[in-house]
């Protein structure tokens, strides 16, 4: 069972290929949670379900509940909810607030236990191994002191938006910390299943490990 959907954080003709594979995995009679936290002072929360609705309602997922206080949420309280959306913003913020509010927890515990989620850009980041990462287009406003991600892709850390003119900021990243990066454009995601990772999308992604570049062809695992 696929659980884990993971894109690079392009606009909704970008992932369509994604969010389509995503909408097949999940059960339509039940409405999905959506998470927009990582906008907070960016874009109004109610633009923001707004576009999500703009996204989904089209490939049938009609009932979304939209999340911005995460604080005393439990795993009960997401047994009713199909799947989970995390969407893009600042992704120290959403970080931090997962781990203030003690959600960071839940959704391990959930993602654990089979839960499906959908993370975009930001949201796609945390289940890395590292979110400095994404340090190269999003400030530290909350002075988040620690960046260790949920990580759950073999101990690689996720690059979102990439571009070939990001190559010397992240072979700096792996130099300084030592931890291997999957590289994915605005067209590009990965899906999960147990130990398994696999790229879907219109685009290829990169793997940096030390100083090498490996291209990651569609449709093929990442080892």
């Amino acid at each position: 069972m696929v659980n884990l959907f993971l894109s690079g954080g392009g606009d909704k003709e970008q992932t369509e290929i994604i969010d389509k594979e995503f909408v097949r995995a999940i059960d339509l009679n039940k409405p999905l949670l959506y998470i927009p936290i990582a906008m907070h002072e960016e874009i109004p929360y109610k633009d923001c379900y707004t576009w999500i609705h703009s996204v989904f309602n089209p490939l049938g997922i009609t009932e979304i509940e939209m999340w911005t206080d995460l604080e005393a949420k439990s795993l009960e309280d997401l047994r009713g909810f199909s799947s989970i959306y995390i969407g893009g913003g600042n992704t120290f913020y959403l970080l931090n607030a997962l781990r203030e509010t003690g959600f960071g927890k839940v959704l391990k515990e959930y993602v654990d236990k089979k839960g499906i989620v959908y993370g975009g850009s930001a949201g796609a980041i945390i289940f890395g191994r590292d979110i400095l990462t994404s340090s190269h287009m999003d400030p530290n406003h909350t002075n988040l002191k620690t960046f260790e991600g949920l990580n759950y892709l073999q101990n690689y850390s996720i690059w979102c938006h990439y571009e070939t003119s990001n190559d010397d900021l992240i072979k700096e990243y792996v130099y300084k910390y030592g931890i291997s990066v999957i590289a994915l454009s605005e067209e590009t995601g990965i899906v999960m299943s147990e130990d398994t990772v696999k790229l879907i999308g219109g685009s290829p992604a990169y793997i940096f490990r030390n100083r090498d570049k490996d291209v990651v062809k569609l449709n093929e695992e990442i080892q």
